[in-house]
C-alpha cells in the first residue's frame, strides 16, 4: 500500500454487548425497522423509510457473469426520500446517489479466486479433510492492494450471527470487521463490514458521495469514527450491526 495506514484496532461483538449498548440501536427507529432478507440468506433491519432494491442474481447471465468474476452484487438500499431512477440504457434500478451508496456484494468461490486462492485452504493431515483459512481480514488486505489512495482511519473486530437451516438450524458467529476509511485529502471515503462464510465473502459497503461534480457533499474525516457518526449516517450503522446470514439448505 502506497500510502502510510493508522490502525485503531478495538474488539467488540454485536452479540456481547452490555444491556445498555444494546439498547442504543433499538430505540424507536430500530423498533419500526423492516427485516429483508435476499435470496442468498443475508439479512439486514432496514430503518423506517429506507428501500431495498434487489439484483437479479438469479439468471443464468447474472450465474455466468458472477462465475466469471468472482464477485456479484446482491442489493442496494435506498433511504429515505432517495428515489430510485430507472438507467435507461441498461433498465438497471439504482438508488439516487446524493447520499451515497450502501450496498451489499458477495465473493463467491473465493477458495478457486486467484485474489485469495494462496490463503484459501489447507489440508488437516491428521483428518485430510480441507480446512477453511478465509477471514474477513483477506477481504480488508484485498482493498488494501486494490485501493492504495484510501487510508483505513479505523478497524473494529465484530461478531456476524450465522444460522443454518440444516442442521436443526444449528447458529453460531463468524468473525468480521467493521472499517472506516478516507482519501488522502480527509475525507469520507466508505465504511465496510467484511466477513467470510465458508468460501463465500460478504461486504456491505457505505460509499460516500465525493462532493465534485455531483451533488453530494463530500463528509470530512475530521471528528467523525465508527462509534462517533454524523447523525445522518447512523442508519448505515443500524443496518451494518443488524446483518446475519440464513444458510439456505446444502441439498
Amino acid at each position: 500500500m502506497l500510502s502510510t495506514v493508522l490502525i485503531i484496532t478495538s474488539t467488540t461483538a454485536f452479540a456481547t454487548s452490555t444491556p445498555q449498548q444494546q439498547e442504543q440501536p433499538t430505540t424507536a427507529a430500530a423498533a419500526n425497522s423492516t427485516t429483508y432478507t435476499d435470496d442468498t440468506g443475508f439479512t439486514v433491519d432496514l430503518p423506517p423509510g429506507w428501500t431495498a432494491i434487489d439484483q437479479d442474481n438469479t439468471s443464468q447471465e447474472a450465474k455466468e457473469t458472477a462465475a466469471s468474476q468472482h464477485r456479484e452484487t446482491l442489493v442496494e438500499f435506498c433511504p429515505e426520500r432517495q428515489s430510485a431512477v430507472m438507467n435507461i440504457s441498461t433498465q438497471m434500478v439504482r438508488c439516487d446517489d446524493d447520499f451515497g451508496i450502501i450496498q451489499v456484494s458477495r465473493y463467491v468461490n473465493m477458495d478457486t479466486n486467484p485474489d485469495f486462492a494462496r490463503g484459501a485452504s489447507s489440508i488437516d493431515p491428521l483428518t485430510g479433510l480441507i480446512v477453511m483459512n478465509l477471514t474477513a481480514e483477506d477481504l480488508v488486505d484485498f482493498h488494501d492492494r486494490g485501493s492504495p489512495e484510501m487510508i483505513i482511519v479505523q478497524s473494529k473486530d465484530v461478531l456476524v450471527n450465522v444460522s443454518s437451516i440444516d442442521n436443526a438450524g444449528a447458529q453460531w458467529k463468524t468473525t468480521g470487521k467493521l472499517i472506516l476509511a478516507a482519501n488522502q485529502i480527509n475525507e469520507l471515503g466508505w465504511i465496510q463490514l467484511l466477513f467470510v462464510d465458508w468460501t463465500s465473502g460478504y461486504e456491505v459497503s457505505y460509499v460516500a458521495p465525493k462532493g465534485r461534480g455531483g451533488a453530494g457533499e463530500s463528509i470530512s474525516i475530521f471528528g467523525i469514527g465508527l462509534d462517533n457518526l454524523p447523525s445522518e449516517l447512523e442508519p448505515i450503522m443500524q443496518i451494518m450491526t443488524s446483518a446475519n446470514l440464513q444458510r439456505p439448505p446444502s441439498g
